[in-house]
């Protein structure tokens, strides 16, 4: 009797596990546990390591119960796959369902999509992403298939024993590379997770190793071995540990995951820029416009000091039409594009903390959330706050905040945020990134050349520019009567002929933030425009409080403000002349042609109008007489049949036509050698559209195919090509026109061999064009 058959019946029961396997069920869990600790910095908390856990256990202990029955691999995976979904509920979404033990509806479908889309939301989804959330159900399901994968393989057996004891420790190493895979680049202790994991690794793998050796040789290792063993996976633990951040990357450089190659299923583009809305927010003098906000209270701000910058939206790329928001601010850079994130944002702004609560007012709308600073959490209270914390997207690096769904009067929300240094001055040294710019920006090199002459720095330049923009600019919005002519909008023709090259410039936010952050941009400095409002002393913002600033890019990678009024002038412009009859330009405009008097001979005028009208209808009668003159069957062909024929005609042509450029192209190959081969296929194809049958395929010759063309040629025609093909040198291109000649004459003759119908239907015919593999067949 066996030592194996020994220990199986001493145990009470036979669905119990040995102590083989229970060595290995630990080391299934202790694995699992390791590898699901990756998730630490993609979760808050630690209920995810528990939910991991949970599954991590029932998976394991259900596919040995079933081993151990004898049952097939697929009774454990249907088991685990109907407690996903009954434990699911209360352990991930904290839902009991429709009663206490059945889920309902809502509870299976959010189970079910997080298990076909779970990945893909942790990784649209800016980390840390909430710990008591649907997202627990990643793994919940990770969990559960680690302990089927580590339990059935630790029982799987093949012909070697080495790879039979390397079995489960490669599927939980797998099990640890989707994890890395599913976290974030740069993760917390990641030479001790790796560390923690090889060693206990190879400690599972020599133990099966030697359980192994002592079931084939039938004994067990002796103590030297065994602390020989224990020696190796020892020296091996402390080798991982330097080894594991060579492998998974430092925290500085990070590493490669699956969040830097998947996109996030949203595109700002879709949302018009909120800059060109702009004239919303002005005095219209008195007008009456439903749409102006000038003096409607848009939100309110609580907990914020005065003076403070509230952003309602960063624009970072120039289309030549407006700034707008881009998923790619900065050239290279992850997390530069709006994503989902949690209450809890991992944000690496460093500055003055601040809490403040946002009431929207009756004289706001849309997608962009008025936000303070870098987000660091973010909470909704009022207004469909479920729906709006769910679907939150949020840029990191232009510190934009969005509400797909979109907000309206009465909502509120809560953030804490951080509000970092960002002030400007000459010494600032700007950053050398190059940010794309579109076509047509040339009217930005005169005067990015000619304000900044005795400017050193590019910072320099840029404040230069600012001062220049703000003396000699003169503002307006637009609305007075002598000033209307200076219309909304940041389109290169207004920046250019109507602000720039325009005898003078007068624009409001609109265009002078446009222009600030092009010419900026032209001279080298990263330059975004930003549409905000400085927090008034009661907190009230209203739409008079809207402005546009200006945010470049340090070569620390901060962005510093350059405040509106730092480049915009508040002077109105000068009145303009009053619009007269006479032409405001030196080019003398000629006098309108004069009415000439009534004529005296009236009837005259008629009569000779009554006989320009006779004319015409003469012409149009000897039209339709030469029609009337064909016969009835052409006109009736021509009005009924023409289109079809017509269609046909062109459908001919064009068979004919592709069968010339074909021969063109042969006879024009760029080798010599080429020509004669396609002089030579020109030959046979003409042959098939007569109806001879020439044999086909990869193994049929020449000279074979000559045999079947109906022409005293073939023979030394395929003779020649041959010898010009396969001949020892190559051939020239005289030879090859020659040989051209001779297969044209051939052609020929095999036309004139036959009647003028086979011909015609030879010129048409599409035989020739079918595939090569079905002439083969």
């Amino acid at each position: 009797m066996s030592h194996a058959d020994t220990a199986t019946r001493s145990r009470p029961h036979h669905l119990l596990p040995d102590v083989h396997s229970w060595v290995d069920l630990g080391a299934v869990v202790l694995l699992g546990g390791i590898a699901l600790s990756g998730f630490a910095t993609s979760f808050t908390g630690w209920q995810f390591l528990v939910v991991g856990l949970t599954g991590l256990v029932i998976g394991a202990g259900v596919t040995h119960v079933t081993r151990a029955l004898g049952w097939p691999l697929i009774a454990p995976l249907t088991i685990l796959g109907l407690v996903y979904f009954l434990l699911g509920g209360p352990l991930c979404l904290r839902s009991m369902g429709d009663t206490a033990f059945l889920p309902g509806g809502a509870t299976l479908s959010t189970l079910a999509d997080q298990a076909v889309f779970g990945w893909k939301d942790l990784l649209t989804t800016l980390p840390p992403v909430d710990g008591d959330g649907r997202l627990l159900a990643l793994p919940w399901l990770i969990g559960l298939l680690t302990g089927l994968v580590g339990a059935a393989l630790s029982h799987a057996l093949t012909r070697r024993a080495w790879l039979t004891a390397l079995l489960p420790v490669a599927g939980l190493t797998l099990v640890l590379v989707a994890v890395i895979l599913l976290g974030v680049r740069h993760p917390h202790s990641v030479a001790l997770q790796g560390a923690c994991f090889a060693g206990v690794a190879l400690g599972w793998l020599a133990v099966r190793a030697r359980r192994l050796s002592a079931a084939v040789h039938g004994g067990t290792p002796g103590v030297g071995r065994v602390a020989a063993g224990a020696g190796l996976v020892a020296l091996a633990s402390a080798l991982a540990l330097p080894a594991s951040a060579l492998v998974a990357g430092s925290d500085d450089q990070g590493r490669t995951v699956a969040r830097s190659w998947v996109e996030p299923p949203f595109d700002i583009g879709r949302y018009p820029s909120p800059l060109a809305g702009f004239r919303k927010y002005i005095d219209l003098q008195g007008d009456d416009d439903p749409a102006n906000v000038f003096e409607k209270t848009l939100f309110t701000v609580d907990g914020a000091p005065a003076g403070t910058l509230v952003r309602i939206a960063a624009m970072d790329r120039y289309d030549g039409l407006v700034w707008g928001a881009s998923d790619d601010a900065l050239p290279g850079a992850a997390d530069d594009s709006f994503q989902r994130v949690s209450s809890t944002i991992d944000n690496p702004l460093q500055g003055e903390p601040v809490e403040a609560t946002v009431t929207i007012g009756e004289g706001y709308s849309g997608v962009w959330l008025p936000t303070i600073g870098g987000l660091t959490s973010m909470e909704f209270r009022a207004g469909d706050a479920e729906v709006k914390q769910e679907t939150f997207r949020y840029n990191l690096a232009t510190s934009t905040a969005v509400a797909p769904t979109g907000i309206h009067e009465g909502d509120t929300y809560e953030f804490s945020a951080v509000l970092p240094d960002d002030t400007l001055d000459k010494s600032t040294v700007g950053s050398t990134a190059v940010t794309p710019m579109p076509d047509g920006l040339g009217f930005l090199d005169g005067p990015a050349t000619d304000w900044t002459e005795k400017a050193a720095t590019p910072m320099e330049r840029v404040l230069a520019v600012a001062k220049r923009l703000k003396t000699d600019g003169k503002y307006s919005d637009g609305v007075i009567k002598s000033e209307r002519w200076y219309f909304p909008g940041h389109n290169i023709q207004r920046l250019s002929d109507g602000f720039l090259s325009a005898p003078q410039m007068v624009g409001n936010d609109e265009q002078y933030a446009a222009v600030m952050a092009l010419l900026a941009n032209e001279i080298g400095v990263p330059t975004r425009v930003v549409l905000g409002a400085v927090l008034p002393e009661d907190g009230v913002v209203r739409g008079k409080d809207v402005q546009a600033w200006v945010e470049l890019r340090a070569a620390d990678g901060s962005w510093r403000t350059l405040p509106t009024e730092e480049f915009m002038s508040q002077e109105p412009p000068a009145e303009q002349l009053p619009q007269t009859d006479e032409p405001m330009t030196g080019t003398v405009v000629p006098p309108p042609n004069p009415i000439p008097p009534p004529s005296d001979a009236g009837d005259q005028s008629d009569a000779d109008l009554k006989e320009r009208k006779t004319d015409k209808s003469d012409d149009e009668d000897e039209e339709g007489s030469l029609v009337n003159r064909l016969p009835r069957w052409v006109v009736e062909v021509a009005t009924y049949g023409g289109g079809p024929l017509l269609l046909l005609a062109l459908l001919l042509g064009a068979i004919v036509g592709a069968k010339a450029l074909r021969r063109r192209r042969r006879r024009n190959a760029p080798t010599i050698s080429t020509r004669f081969v396609g002089a030579w296929r020109e030959l046979v194809d003409h042959a098939r559209d007569l109806g001879q049958p020439i044999p086909l395929g990869p193994t049929v010759t020449r000279r074979e195919q000559s045999g079947a063309i109906a022409s005293d040629e073939a023979s030394s025609l395929a003779r020649r090509a041959d010898a010009c093909v396969f001949g020892p040198q190559l051939p020239e291109e005289a030879a090859a026109a020659s040989y051209w000649g001779s297969v044209e004459a051939a052609r020929r003759a095999m036309s004139g061999a036959v009647g003028r119908r086979r011909r015609l239907l030879a010129a048409i015919s599409l035989t020739t064009f079918a595939p090569r593999w079905r002439r083969g067949r």
